[in-house]
């Protein structure tokens, strides 16, 4: 959103992605040196730039106190958190299936699994 800093339009853009890019422009606010998104339900999101994604989702899905969920999880743990960033369900996505420990663990079969009644 560096137009929104800038306060100068896109020249490339044509009418319909023009109209677009003005009707998505104002759910954001900058707020020298960051930039917010104002969601649906009234909350302002920190957006972030782009050298910082890896570390947040490094953070929010490998820490262990809060990570290993799916990617819908934490999802909504890096919302919570009040961050934002337009390709956040994508980015998560990915970076979950690809986290290598993870993929190889995999998930708890039944052979392994704790009895959930006693035995005697």
């Amino acid at each position: 959103m560096n137009s929104k800093v800038c306060e100068v339009l896109p020249i490339e853009l044509s009418c319909l992605p023009k109209k677009k890019f003005l009707a998505d422009a104002k759910y954001y606010v900058w707020e020298e040196p960051l930039l917010y998104k104002l969601c649906g339900d009234g909350i302002y999101l920190r957006s972030l730039p782009d050298d910082e994604v890896h570390s947040v989702l490094h953070h929010f899905y490998v820490s262990n106190y809060i990570g290993h969920f799916g990617p819908d999880k934490t999802v909504a743990k890096i919302l919570q958190a009040g961050l934002y960033w337009p390709i956040v369900f994508k980015d998560v996505r990915k970076f979950v299936l690809i986290y290598d420990r993870c993929q190889r663990i995999g998930n708890i079969s039944k052979w392994h699994e704790m009895p959930q009644s006693a035995l005697f």
